[in-house]
């Protein structure tokens, strides 16, 4: 087997970044050579998504813009009302396993739908786990894209969400509604 060169080593350390505005304020986003391991909504500014990136995975952070251009367009067509369909590698480098487990499992919600955090619990194999499951969502360094937001309360109420629960509200609301159309559009005659 081949060793890797000493420049593939290191750019495997490397964390690069980029910051964008967006309709629902400005995000931030980090990746490895590997994938995708963040994405902040509300960045405060970039000097502590820096300090933060620089905490959480002591490595070298470095801004790259174009690294990040297909998927900035994908998310900011996202968030302005377009059905997009994210084809993002994920280099999940934070989470114990269990968190890791729920991660996977929020990614099969389908758009547009929501679940609750105990059928979470249940379809990952570990029915008794509900607000592990809702810890687990507090967690996700990847938000959106590993869709946190569509999991509510079983009696319906949101719960939480790190982005805050306004932002919650209009991500379900911004699906929804964006799935509407879509139906309307395959079938022009319903009402």
């Amino acid at each position: 087997m081949p060793r890797a060169s000493l420049s593939q080593r290191l750019s495997s350390q490397i964390i690069y970044y980029t910051l964008f505005s967006s309709p629902i304020g400005p995000i931030g986003m980090a990746a490895t050579s590997r994938g995708l391991c963040r994405l902040s909504l509300n960045v405060a500014d970039e000097p502590a998504f820096c300090r933060k990136l620089q905490r959480v995975y002591c490595r070298p952070v470095i801004r790259w813009d174009d690294r990040f251009t297909d998927l900035v367009a994908r998310l900011r067509a996202y968030l302005t009302g377009k059905r997009v369909r994210f084809k993002t590698r994920f280099d999940l480098l934070e989470g114990t396993a269990f968190h890791q487990k729920v991660w996977r499992g929020l990614r099969r919600i389908p758009y547009g739908q929501t679940r609750s955090y105990r059928s979470v619990a249940q379809s990952i194999g570990h029915p008794q786990s509900f607000r592990a499951v809702g810890g687990a969502c507090g967690k996700n360094p990847i938000a959106v894209l590993i869709p946190c937001h569509r999991v509510i309360g079983a009696d319906g109420k949101l719960g939480g969400f790190t982005g805050g629960l306004p932002l919650k509200r209009w991500l379900l609301q911004s699906e929804t509604k964006k799935l509407r159309r879509s139906k309307r559009a395959m079938n022009p005659g319903r009402p």
